[in-house]
Formats: C-alpha cells, structure tokens, sequence
C-alpha cells in the first residue's frame, strides 16, 4: 500500500489516543468513590510511627471482598511516598497509562502478522473509548482490571516469543495478576491453555503446579466477601456469560442485549473450533495460540462473573465490558490471520462499520453520565467539607466511610479540601417564578441483598420537566439546599442530572443534554429540617462572581423520624 496510507493511519491512531487522554483526564477527579476507601484504609492501617513491618504486610494482602488487592494497594502506597498524599486522580492517570499500554501490546500481536497498518485501526477505535468507564475513570477498578489484562497479554506474550526465562517471568506475571484482583488467577489458566494447545505438557504442568500452590497461599488469607451470591439459575448464568463476552453491542439502541448473546455466542463458537483446528494442524502458530489463550480468559472471567453477579437478573456491569471489547477485538486479529489476505479488505470495511458507530455511541451515550458523575464528586467535596456528609450514595455506605476519610484527614494522608471555589460564599439571588422552575418528588426504596446482611436503599428523585436556562454540556448545574433556620448553618449542593438528548434531535444542532433531568437525594444524609432551594450555575474556575444564584419558591422538608421528603 501507499506510504501516503501508512501515514494517514498512523495519524488516525494518534489522535484516537489523543482523545482517549484528554476525555479521561477531563472526566477524572481526585475523589475516594465507594470501594476506592479501601485503599486509604490501607494507608491509615500502616501509616504509624513506629513503622511495622508486619502490620503493612498483613493490611497489604488482606483479602476484602473476596479480592486480596495487593497491586492497587501497593501503587497507592508509592503515590503516598511520592506526593505525601493519596490522589485518586493520580490513580486513574496510571490506569490511563496501563490503557495505552495494553494497546501497544495489541499492536505487538498485530505487527507479528505482518500486515499494514491501516488494519489496526478498528483495533483502536473499539479500545479507545468509555464503554468500560468504570475502569477508566474510578481508581480502584482500573487499577485492578488494568493490570490484570496488562499481566495476562505480557505473559503471553513473552511465552508465545520464546524469550530468556519466558516462562519464570509469565508465572511471576500470573502471580500479580492473582494479587490484584479476583479473576487475576485465571492467567494461569490461559498460559497452561497455550502450553496444551502446543501439546507442551511439561510447561503446561509447571504452570498447573504453580497455580495449585497459589491457591494454596490464597486459601490462607482468603475470606468469604458480601457480593459474591453462587445460584443456578442456568438461564441467569448462561444468557449473562454470553452477555458479558459480546457486551460491546449494548451501545446499540433496541437490539443491544440480544445483539451482545450472539456476539458472545459467535466468539465461543470461534474459540471452540480454532482450539480443535490448532490443536489438530498449526501447533507452531505462535499468533493464533495467544489470541486463544487470550481469549480462554475472556470466557473463564465471563463465567466466573456470571455465576456469582447474576443471581436475581442477567448483569452487565461497565467495569467487565473491558472484556467484551478485548474479544471483538482479538476475534478481529484472529480473522485477519486466517483468512485469505484478498479478502482483508471487506473484513476492515466491514469491522470498521461496527467499530465507528460503536465508537461514537459509546462517547455519546455515557459522556452525559461522566459527567454527572464528576459533578458529584464536586458536591461531595464541598459537601464533607460543610457538614461531613458525602451525598451521592446511600447513607450505609457513608457511615462505613465516614470513620476512614476522617483518619486520613486526621493523619494527612488526604484532604477533602474545597476543589475550587466555595459556593456557599454570600452572594445576591435571583427570584424565579414558581411556574417557571418546578420539582415533583418521587420515592424509591430498593431491598440490598447480600450473603450476610440485608438494607433498605431509601432515597429520592426531584424530577422537573422544563429547565428554565441553556443545558449545554459545558454548564455545570446544582442545586443549593440551605437550613431555613437561622440558628443552624446546615447547606447542602447537589448535582442536577439532565436527561440524554434523542440522537435525532443532537444531529440537528440541539443540545447534547435534554432541558429536562433529576437530582438525586440520598435524604437520610441530611439533617433534619426545612431548606430553602437555589438554582446555581457553578463556575469552577476563575472570578466566583460568575457563579449565578436564583431563588426557587419550593421548600424542601426533610423528617429524619419518618424517614421521608416533602416538597412544599
């Protein structure tokens, strides 16, 4: 092909990954969000003077959840050495890193075939993007999934090339991958699965020993968690373990579900014959047993999940769906490597027509969430740091935090300081009119099951069905609750959540954001009492005088003995 096309296609690339950076980076705050508390908890626990050793080797490999994470742990114990405090933001930036990298380890596999590099770009257009933002942009999932898939295609690849000690250091791998998250162990499973493949037994033994030996250290430390609920609810488990594999299509409107069981039925298909056919002919094909091998992981983890999260409904979580765009595209690599070389240009067009609507879909449908999920980290820190209350979860989670972020702020290990500005600064409001700006408040109350306890998650929705001002995306939208009594200093921000724009109506030059949404009130967090309600355009940097306060007429009463909101 032309040099003008290699050139063409490596700027495609870059810039995807120029995208990629600069969408995470806008969307990652310094926040310790739900399971992330862990890990301050880790530096509380080893933060003592005088130090010792064996407590921060206890906390280090402690199992919580029925994960011993030791890797994210040690990594926010280096950024801790580093900067003197834990910053999430930090953490998500090394996950930013490992993103990048696992897609240059793709791109290793790809350049073994030998082919030109216009091919590798549905490659980065199906990685390259937040399907999976549970793990780009929440600390302690991308650190643990990151580096999961990071050991398991550095293992495999360095067995696969025959490199010095290949497999000492592939076992070393399989080992962290163990120690970081739940699912870390099954590397081991897919190095003995390319050994088999090989009819290699003797390194397929070693690999089977040493995964014996790391169960029998695990069982040592291990712990039976809250979220793992084993079933067999057969439909439950197999329909959520297709799900998972091809959960890349639920960015399709309608037939996303049924669309996500085929795709991971084809890719079990493909699996299955590819391992007879290598098995049977192509035991020196270097390529295809690494995408085989990456691929047995893919669908031990997917039936691993399946069995323990799909006990009431067919689940798919963001988190996972790293997975299910790995299997598009390592089922991609492995075509490319099969087929005829005259036919790989229908297979790039017909890949690329999947991979760039998937591409902006998946932008288009969770950049609304991203963002309001960045705006509530906002709230919450300005909510600690006024009435030590975090808002955008359940009361339970709160109390179980509370005590975790108060050591740390005790002890420096981090601060829930004002991000920017203080909103709750005396400023003049402005009065709207009762028609113009209305909520109406609806309950919700959802039973939480797990193994050993059972909650109610009680909260509210104030839903609104015409805003009153311009919704454009780069608006950030709260809601001011101050205490109507004047002896108290009781206030509260909350995030306004806007509703997603129908595409039609976006690709005709609307706003991205519907002029219609909710705020969410965890209202067990609150204290007692009448709030007056104010409609606030935060302006988070710059001049705070740019900061618009309006006055709504609605009162908001909250009745803690009741446990109920009213709006007046």
């Amino acid at each position: 092909m032309p040099k003008a096309i290699s050139y063409i296609s490596a700027i495609i690339i870059l810039a995807l990954i120029g995208i990629f950076v600069c969408y995470i980076h806008y969307f990652s705050f310094d926040f310790p969000y739900q399971d992330d508390v862990t890990l301050l908890e880790f530096i509380n626990i080893t933060q003592n003077t005088p130090w010792n050793w064996s407590i921060f080797f206890e906390s280090l490999f402690r199992v919580d959840n029925d994960h011993s994470i030791v890797i994210p742990r040690l990594i926010t114990w280096i950024d801790y050495l580093i900067f003197g405090q834990v910053n999430f933001q930090h953490l998500i930036l090394v996950t930013l890193v490992e993103l990048i990298l696992i897609l240059y380890l793709l791109f290793r596999l790809f350049k073994r075939q030998g082919i030109h590099l216009v091919y590798f770009i549905p490659v980065a257009f199906i990685w390259l993007q937040p399907q999976y933002h549970e793990v780009s942009n929440w600390a302690i999932t991308g650190l643990q999934h990151g580096h999961v898939t990071l050991f398991l295609l550095a293992s495999l690849l360095l067995i696969t090339e025959n490199k010095a000690y290949a497999l000492t250091w592939a076992i070393i791998l399989a080992f962290l991958a163990g120690f970081t998250f739940g699912n870390g162990f099954i590397v081991f499973i897919a190095l003995a699965y390319v050994y088999l493949l090989q009819k290699n037994w003797k390194n397929a033994l070693i690999v089977g020993s040493c995964l014996i030996f790391f169960f029998a250290c695990y069982l040592q430390i291990y712990q039976m968690g809250q979220a793992a609920k084993f079933h067999w609810n057969i439909n439950h488990i197999i329909l959520s373990f297709l799900g998972f594999i091809g959960a890349s299509a639920m960015e399709f409107p309608k037939i996303g579900l049924l669309l996500s069981w085929i795709f991971g039925f084809l890719v079990l298909c493909i699996f299955t014959f590819y391992s007879i056919d290598h098995g049977r002919y192509n035991l020196k094909n270097k390529d295809q047993g690494t995408y085989l091998g990456i691929l047995s992981f893919i669908l031990f983890s997917s039936g691993l999940i399946a069995l323990v999260r799909s006990a009431e409904n067919y689940t798919i979580y963001s988190r996972f769906q790293l997975y299910a765009a790995l299997s598009i595209i390592i089922v991609y690599l492995h075509l490319l490597l099969h087929i005829n070389k005259r036919y790989h240009p229908y297979l790039l067009i017909g890949t690329l027509l999947y991979a760039i609507p998937f591409y902006c879909l998946s932008f288009f449908n969770h950049s609304n969430s991203q963002q309001y999920q960045k705006m509530s980290f906002l709230a919450d820190r300005i909510n600690w740091k006024n009435n030590q209350s975090i808002l955008s979860v359940s009361s339970g989670f709160l109390w179980n935090a509370k005590p975790i972020i108060r050591e740390a702020e005790k002890k420096q290990v981090y601060s829930m300081s004002y991000p920017w500005n203080n909103p709750f600064q005396d400023q003049v409001s402005i009065p709207l009119t009762k028609e113009s700006f209305k909520f109406q408040a609806k309950e919700f109350k959802q039973v939480m099951q797990q193994k050993h306890a059972t909650w109610i998650n009680h909260y509210y929705w104030l839903e609104f069905q015409h805003f009153p001002f311009n919704t454009a995306f780069d608006k950030q939208w709260f809601i001011l609750l101050k205490s109507t009594n004047l002896a108290t200093t009781n206030k509260y921000i909350l995030p306004i959540q806007f509703a997603l724009n129908g595409k039609k109506n976006f690709l005709s030059m609307e706003n991205y954001r519907a002029n219609y949404g909710s705020i969410k009130i965890n209202h067990e967090s609150l204290k007692a009492g009448n709030y007056k309600m104010y409609l606030l355009n935060l302006v988070t940097e710059g001049d705070p005088s740019r900061n618009k306060l309006y006055a709504l007429n609605q009162v908001l009463q909250v009745d803690t003995s009741l446990h109920r909101l009213i709006l007046k």
